[in-house]
């Protein structure tokens, strides 16, 4: 009787210490594979970014520059000025028609013709007194003269920021465009005084034609689109005037005029737009 109480406690505790160790394997097994899956499930993707921001694109980088226009003056011989733009566009017509160069420039209130442009007064005095026969108790007054005027053009400072090529693409244009200019002025001081000019228009008009090429590609940033399209309006216009300073050189007078007025026009738009 007392060894069937015994087996039956051994048999007991055999059953209870399989449990015991039973348990403990299936508790071991769940939390081994509870870390394993979730491992598996959390782990990154192998080469995404763990930040999560691989759809986003870095932002182009931002960049400025200082631009510094010199001053300039300019002589300009004037031969009318009218409060009606029809007029004085007429006395325009009626000069070019004696073969006098002639455009009429942006108000300042009064619209005003002039026949020419210098860097120098010497040259603005020779154009003056080589008009004037010309003009004389036609389209001015028999006792009047060409009058000649000083247009000081200040300095300017100011800064464009944007895409780095784009802004140093407008950059090297006006620093391009504004000497330019100062050579072309020189060009016509140097044919109206009679001297040989040291100005190389043919690789000037490469040079422009250039520029403007390297700014069609561009789609200029907001900020920049004023900038841009004062360049484009300057270029084009500078173009024009060494394509007519480039035909005048043949010493065709309608071809003088042409280049002349060309140049005006040049002035009286630098001015207008670099303000």
């Amino acid at each position: 009787m007392r060894r069937t109480r015994m087996n039956r406690n051994r048999t007991l505790n055999t059953v209870v210490t399989f449990l015991i160790i039973s348990l403990i394997f299936v508790g071991s097994g769940y939390l081994i594979g509870r870390f394993l899956l979730s491992s598996l499930f959390q782990r990154q993707p192998k080469g995404e970014p763990v930040s999560g921001n691989k759809d986003k694109t870095p932002a182009p980088s931002s960049y400025t520059a200082q631009i510094e226009l010199k001053p300039l003056t300019i002589y300009r011989i004037q031969i009318g000025a009218y409060s009606s733009k029809e007029n004085a566009e007429k006395t325009a017509e009626a000069a070019i028609a004696k073969g006098v160069s002639a455009f009429v420039m942006s108000p300042d209130p009064l619209y005003k013709v002039y026949c020419g442009v210098t860097g120098s007064k010497e040259a603005a005095a020779k154009i003056s007194e080589s008009v004037l026969p010309k003009l004389a108790g036609t389209v001015i007054a028999k006792d009047d003269k060409p009058y000649i005027a000083t247009l000081e053009i200040p300095s300017r400072s100011f800064s464009i920021t944007g895409d780095k090529a784009q802004v140093e693409s407008i950059q090297k244009a006006v620093t391009s465009f504004v000497n330019a200019l100062q050579s072309l002025v020189s060009f016509w001081d140097a044919h109206y005084l009679g001297q040989q000019s040291q100005v190389n228009l043919a690789a000037m008009e490469s040079d422009i034609a250039a520029l403007k090429n390297d700014l069609a590609k561009i789609t200029p940033d907001a900020n920049l689109k004023d900038a841009y399209e004062t360049c484009i309006s300057i270029l084009s216009e500078l173009e024009a005037a060494i394509r007519g300073a480039k035909e005048a050189q043949g010493g065709d007078s309608a071809k003088v005029t042409a280049g002349m007025t060309q140049l005006i026009k040049l002035v009286d738009t630098y001015n207008r737009e670099i303000k």
